[in-house]
């Protein structure tokens, strides 16, 4: 049902809400460029679950994706293929099951984490693409490898079918200089369907965002999309921001897990603050939020003292946090030391750990760095404890399991 606005004041909505009229002022709208519609993408069943602890089996992910369809939420991003054996399984389910929200798979830059997520059966490929230069060096030596690599894999991905998104990873600390030397190239030679700019860090204010939104629209043809964090308290305002600069689809999470733009945040914050109405029955968002709390054992997340916060356990982050190390906050690797605010930079071993998490762990406690089989079995062991209790291995479990592996 559409929204039914007084029509000469519509920043009231009879029955549901009065905002602020300075929201329509013609002086304050005059910068922007709305676009004609705000799809909500949503991405709890992936980087929501990212969030250290946070565990959903297949029946709790195929539950919240069908409570996401059931309200009209546009994309589901069904999770990420490679992480287990489980969470392909769960994706081609959800795959299966999902008949009006359009199903994606989240990929790195690797042939064979599309190839898998295209097996599963998704509609879209969410093509994680680093913007970070110290990533592309280490990945592919030069710029000229990043974009050449780039295109040839959302090429192969298009092919076999699913659409691309172009998920600029940390986009939001790269210069516009790297960022027009990367994406014009893959959109103009690969296509991909839209361009996601990446506030990985959250450490960007919204007119900053905005203008970055607004630079980028002006580089490429195609849709662009915004997923923002919520590291400085300013995923949702980022995300409105990026509206009306002209974004089409804002990238959320149920609860704000994961650090994210919240998703109810979100959607409100376009109907109501924006104008726009994306069609989503908002109505379903307190249970949808309280069914979410209860199967991810997680609150919302607080930026900067939530226990969560300061605390790592997806793999891919791990390997910047081992090359630094030995620099204050491990190098701090989401952009912030929590030394500032009292607390500490640390890893946490879970079903989304890597070799890294446990080469940290090991040093933590000075023990000899574990081989590739000891780690392989004890990645194996770590991931099925977490899975089947919902939770984070322990300590005292990992040093137990180093010695077990270890004889």
């Amino acid at each position: 049902m559409a929204i039914e606005r007084v029509p000469d004041r519509p920043w009231i909505v009879p029955g549901k809400w009065t905002i602020s009229m300075h929201n329509y002022e013609a002086e304050v709208r005059s910068t922007w460029n709305l676009p004609k519609q705000v799809s909500i993408h949503d991405t709890t069943l992936r980087d929501g679950e990212q969030a250290p602890g946070v565990v959903f089996r297949t029946e709790e992910k195929l539950r919240i994706a069908h409570m996401l369809e059931d309200m009209g939420v546009h994309r589901i991003e069904g999770g990420y293929a490679s992480v287990s054996d489980e969470d392909a399984a769960s994706l081609t389910r959800i795959a299966k099951e999902i008949k009006k929200g359009e199903v994606s798979s989240f990929s790195r830059a690797r042939q064979d984490d599309i190839d898998l997520a295209i097996k599963c059966g998704v509609k879209r490929i969410i093509l994680e693409f680093p913007a970070n230069e110290e990533f592309i060096k280490n990945i592919w030596g030069s710029k000229e490898k990043a974009v050449a690599a780039g295109i040839e894999l959302v090429k192969h991905a298009k092919k076999n079918g699913p659409k691309v998104t172009l998920f600029l990873f940390d986009s939001s600390r790269a210069t516009m200089e790297l960022l027009g030397a990367i994406i014009p190239p893959i959109v103009r030679e690969g296509k991909p369907d839209s361009v996601c700019l990446v506030d990985t860090m959250g450490c960007t204010l919204p007119n900053a965002f905005a203008w970055m939104i607004g630079k980028l629209k002006k580089m490429i043809d195609v849709p662009v999309e915004a997923h923002c964090h919520n590291r400085w308290g300013l995923g949702t305002a980022n995300s409105l921001a990026a509206v009306c600069a002209g974004a089409e689809v804002v990238h959320t999470c149920i609860n704000g897990l994961g650090g994210n733009a919240s998703i109810d945040e979100c959607v409100m914050g376009v109907h109501g603050l924006v104008g726009i109405d994306t069609g989503i029955k908002t109505e379903g968002f307190f249970q949808l939020s309280k069914w979410v709390k209860d199967a991810s054992r997680a609150d919302w997340q607080k930026a900067f003292v939530s226990p969560v916060e300061a605390v790592m356990e997806v793999g891919i982050a791990t390997k910047v946090m081992w090359d630094h190390r030995h620099e204050a906050g491990l190098g701090a690797p989401d952009g912030l030391n929590y030394d500032v605010v009292g607390s500490k930079n640390a890893v946490a071993l879970g079903k989304k750990s890597g070799k890294y998490s446990l080469m940290l762990k090991a040093e933590e406690f000075g023990l000899p760095l574990p081989t590739e089989e000891q780690s392989s079995k004890m990645l194996n062991e770590i991931k099925r404890l977490s899975q089947e209790r919902k939770g984070l291995v322990t300590d005292d479990e990992f040093k137990q399991l180093y010695r077990t592996f270890k004889e």
